[in-house]
């Protein structure tokens, strides 16, 4: 798929899960046909498909989930986790990146009151 198709107005973007990796094919043919233009698809790399779905469940985690710390922490996590996609040519950079991204996950689920321990009451403060 060119950058042309990418860089157009009528992008969407969809999320789909539990279909086969053949379902690309007929994905790529549906589009074809549906398409105003030339149309197309694209798969996502891994780290940005992690990227994705980390960001889609921290979209659906409720507020009670949150607190203003974690929801920064979480951001950053997310932001890390652009940075190290972009650096993927970059092996030193991204890595560096990467441990990073680790250490601020780790602090997250520290404070985040989504992994407090059951019948653990939360800090008062």
């Amino acid at each position: 798929m060119g950058v042309d198709v990418v860089e157009r107005d009528d992008v969407s973007v969809y999320l789909i899960a539990g279909v086969p990796k053949s379902f690309k094919r007929k994905l790529q043919k549906y589009v074809e046909q549906e398409a105003k233009e030339a149309g197309g698809i694209y798969m996502l790399e891994e780290e940005l498909a992690d990227w994705v779905i980390a960001k889609v469940r921290n979209d659906k985690r409720g507020i009670r989930n949150q607190t203003p710390a974690t929801a920064a922490l979480w951001r950053a996590f997310s932001a890390l986790s652009a940075a190290r996609y972009h650096l993927q040519h970059s092996p030193e950079d991204e890595e560096r990146v990467r441990q990073l991204r680790s250490q601020v996950e780790e602090l997250w689920q520290e404070l985040s009151p989504m992994f407090e321990e059951e019948g653990e009451e939360p800090d008062e403060a």
